[in-house]
């Protein structure tokens, strides 16, 4: 009988053993977190700071993978990446072209005077702009020069390259179409105040751009006519940054020239009249603009924070204190990543929440530059 209850409780200590091991395995499926679908196993952000060096990252935990060093600032340029090439502009006057995997030297080309324009490409060709006055256009394998085009003033916005043809802006107040290959005139639009880091957007056959005299333009990409403007009374659209999305136009406004301490909005309007769709974030004061990702735009405000917002209504979802100092943010891979310039930090934040997932010492900051983030396949977010 002994024999028989032992035999038992043998039986029943091995069953309620595997019960245990059977809930503690089920415990920790549970606490697994769901993986990112979209995130890619691994990828690489790049970006240019103050401090002279150009740095490439490990997105997933902000480790450095390499840093160029010159004996300029990288921190205005916006960079790109093709076939492995890295093309970013510097203060020293050159736009580089770096090895994306090692950071090593292929090429610079000097321009004759400060560069903040961020770089783009099309056809084998880097086009960039230029405090000398010039629009460059630059081999992109041998760095050798094809064409400039001189205007009437510095040229710190950004070309965009579409259809074969370069639109990019002036501080001598025009908005350019060149022809990309030869780089002859096509037609200019004078917006009737300077252009700084204000840079060109098409959508639709209407090509966006904001001006300091407070005006957002919105002219035609083939005959250079406008077709409406929309006004934000007072406040310099000299440096706003706009995106499109689904017949929206987005952007910020920065500060009256008049009276500095009046700040500017976050904006949404219709892309086919200009018509106001809604404001937000009032007085807050915008030294860039917004991107879109997911139904969200993620801003930089110069209150000091990053802010997610939701693009069909304008509320605010979420704001982290960064100490942005007017970068653009990049929003992929469940996470945005800015510069907090101000705090001496680059930084991946969680895109749903704000809250910090890593962070990156730099001595100063990007200024009115965004990271590039290249997947491991190829894949690249500009």
């Amino acid at each position: 009988m002994k024999k028989i209850n032992l035999s038992l409780n043998r039986q029943l200590f091995t069953i309620l053993l595997l019960s245990l091991i059977s809930l503690s395995i089920a415990c920790k499926k549970d606490s697994t977190p769901t993986p990112n679908p979209d995130a890619p196993g691994n990828y690489t952000v790049y970006f240019g700071a103050q401090d002279n060096n150009f740095y490439a990252l490990n997105g997933t935990d902000g480790t450095q993978i390499w840093k160029y060093e010159s004996t300029g600032n990288f921190s205005y340029s916006t960079p790109i990446i093709e076939n492995g090439v890295i093309y970013t502009t510097n203060t020293d006057h050159n736009l580089y072209a770096l090895n994306a995997k090692t950071g090593t030297l292929k090429w610079k080309f000097a321009s004759n005077f400060t560069t903040i324009s961020s770089p783009a490409i099309a056809n084998g060709v880097v086009y960039f702009g230029s405090d000398d006055h010039d629009v460059y256009a630059v081999d992109a394998v041998t760095g050798s020069l094809k064409w400039k085009y001189t205007t009437g003033n510095q040229v710190d916005s950004s070309p965009l390259v579409l259809n074969g043809v370069l639109y990019i802006g002036s501080s001598d107040g025009y908005l350019y179409a060149l022809d990309a290959t030869s780089g002859s005139l096509k037609w200019k639009y004078n917006t009737g105040g300077p252009i700084v880091k204000s840079n060109p957007e098409v959508s639709n056959g209407v090509v966006f751009i904001g001006s300091r005299n407070s005006l957002l333009s919105a002219v035609d990409v083939n005959t250079g006519q406008l077709k409406w403007s929309f006004n934000t009374n007072g406040i310099s659209l000299e440096h706003a940054v706009t995106t499109v999305n689904n017949g929206v136009v987005y952007f910020a406004s920065g500060y009256d020239f008049g009276t500095p301490t009046t700040a500017g909005s976050l904006y949404a309007i219709k892309e086919t009249d200009g018509s106001l769709v809604w404001k937000s974030l009032d007085g807050k004061g915008f030294s860039s603009g917004p991107i879109y990702a997911n139904g969200k735009l993620y801003v930089n405000s110069d209150d000091r924070n990053l802010y997610a917002v939701d693009a069909t209504t304008g509320q605010k979802i979420w704001n982290t204190e960064i100490l942005s100092n007017g970068s653009l943010p990049t929003a992929i891979f469940g996470k945005v990543f800015s510069s907090g310039g101000g705090n001496g930090f680059f930084y991946a934040l969680d895109a749903g929440s704000g809250a910090v997932s890593w962070k990156f010492p730099i001595p100063n900051s990007i200024t009115t530059s965004k990271a590039l983030v290249v997947a491991d396949t190829g894949a690249a977010n500009y």
